[in-house]
């Protein structure tokens, strides 16, 4: 609350008129106080009687009664002190206002210590409520960390599992493919004579095949559009020619392509690339008429074969 205004200077004089009024009405009850105490006492009367002549003591004097008391001296009524009233005025003024600030100050101290101790409460339960949340929120990320930690180790043991088996199936393969090779051409020799029992004829489409008489033309063709079929090759305009690359491909006995070599590079990289993936597509390769596949094939493959 705001300390209490000073009153208007009107009203001071106000206040002074109102005194002296006051002090002149208390002079008037003075006076006349004094002037009924003053008054003259009344006289004593005293009744004189004869008692009946009768054989009594020797009478005694009869006491007087006590003189009365003087009156009290009279005091001069006190002289109206016209400046008194506006003095105690002004300090009853200024200690109601001195009491007003201090009661003030009380109350603005008492709402400050409140606002305090409730924003020290408020910056408490937000210090406890972050604490609950970063712990929550380590304890998550320990979960997360455990979690994926899991799922990484028990990926990489799948992808171990994995390799291993491959690994495993293409040494099986190759010790097949091995196999079936030597028998196959152990076979070839016991059954051909000369130089007819080591290879094939080359054929328009640039493979060559161990087969033998399974690896007819028509077989030939069917894989050489396989394989076109699966290459893809934007071929330079600078590229003059039709420059070949010559690919060793081992097979697998269910036709599948075990491993692909390249014998001889075309001189574009490019296209050697090119012609490696379309072999690779055109895996399992066709079986020939009799139900097999060679165990090898060398095929030679250019940019501009047309079969």
């Amino acid at each position: 609350m705001a300390p209490t205004r000073p009153p208007v200077s009107g009203g001071r004089w106000k206040a002074i008129g109102l005194a002296v009024a006051v002090h002149l009405l208390l002079a008037a009850f003075l006076i006349v106080g004094i002037r009924w105490k003053t008054s003259a006492p009344p006289p004593l009367q005293a009744e004189l009687f004869t008692p009946p002549v009768n054989p009594v003591p020797k009478p005694v004097d009869p006491v007087p009664p006590p003189a009365p008391k003087p009156p009290p001296p009279v005091q001069p009524a006190p002289k109206p002190d016209l400046a008194k009233p506006d003095i105690v005025t002004e300090k009853a003024r200024l200690a109601a206002a001195e009491a007003e600030r201090e009661r003030f100050a009380n109350a603005r101290k008492e709402t400050e210590k409140q606002l305090r101790d409730k924003k020290l409460a408020e910056e408490q339960a937000r210090r406890k409520a972050q604490e609950l949340a970063d712990a929550k929120a380590a304890e998550d990320a320990r979960k997360r960390a455990a979690e994926q930690a899991r799922k990484e180790a028990a990926a990489k043991a799948r992808k171990e599992a994995q390799e291993k088996a491959r690994q495993e199936a293409e040494e099986k393969a190759a010790l097949a493919a091995e196999e079936q090779r030597n028998t196959y051409l152990k076979g070839l020799m016991d059954k051909a004579s000369g130089s007819a029992a080591g290879g094939g004829a080359a054929s328009a489409s640039g493979t060559t095949g161990a087969g033998g008489g399974g690896a007819d033309s028509s077989y030939r063709s069917l894989l050489s559009s396989r394989i076109r079929a699966g290459t893809t090759f934007s071929i330079p305009a600078e590229l003059s020619g039709n420059p070949k690359a010559v690919f060793v491909v081992t097979v697998m006995p269910d036709c599948t392509i075990a491993a692909i070599k390249l014998r001889k590079s075309s001189g574009v990289p490019s296209w050697d690339q090119a012609a490696e993936r379309g072999i690779q597509r055109a895996s399992p390769l066709p079986r020939m008429r009799d139900g097999t596949c060679p165990p090898e094939l060398e095929i030679t493959r250019g940019p501009r074969d047309s079969d």
